[in-house]
């Protein structure tokens, strides 16, 4: 019985996607976490009530679930807590009327969730739309923004924060000419 080569075509094309198929579901298992994720725990109800505290211009809130080994990652760098503790008041000084929105709906609440690792580490995420009006330019600033928390002994230690910064830097500036006047 002879079989032309053209024939077999689809049943090697068939053979080959099964193969790869099974490769990848192999390697997907392989690679499998036992993380877990949840959204009304301990840490992310914190992590509400520490933007709460934010947007309050409550420096002692928020003071009390940093750790004094904080650091904040940025696109302009890293500080620890001292900086941290300055940076606050400073944004309530620049701006006001500050609130946060989900990322795609000024009607609902920020995303918050908290992921544990299978290395143990725990991190809360955060995805927002940032609201404030500037108290020297008269802007009126929303701003995209993700915030990831990781957590150490019931405290954050560390916060690494992804946001344009340009609006900030705007107020600031307008802030400082006032200071030249």
């Amino acid at each position: 019985l002879y079989i032309s080569a053209n024939k077999n075509k689809p049943m090697k094309k068939l053979f080959s996607t099964i193969s790869v198929l099974a490769i990848m579901t192999q390697l997907a298992s392989c690679t499998t976490s036992d993380a877990t994720l949840t959204f009304e725990d301990e840490q992310t109800n914190a992590i509400r009530a520490h933007f709460e505290d934010y947007a309050n211009a409550n420096l002692e809130g928020m003071m009390a679930r940093w750790s004094d080994e904080l650091t904040v990652l940025t696109n302009d760098g890293a500080v620890g807590l001292s900086e941290v503790k300055e940076v606050v008041p400073l944004h309530h000084m620049l701006f006001s009327e500050i609130y946060f929105t989900s990322p795609h709906s000024d009607e609902d609440d920020f995303y918050a969730e908290t992921t544990t690792y299978p290395d143990g580490k725990t991190w809360t995420k955060t995805w927002y739309k940032w609201h404030a009006a500037g108290n020297f330019t008269g802007n009126k600033v929303t701003n995209l923004g993700m915030i990831g928390f990781r957590w150490e002994d019931g405290k954050i230690v560390e916060e690494n924060h992804f946001g344009d910064s340009a609006a900030f830097n705007a107020e600031l500036i307008a802030y400082q000419a006032t200071l030249e006047e």
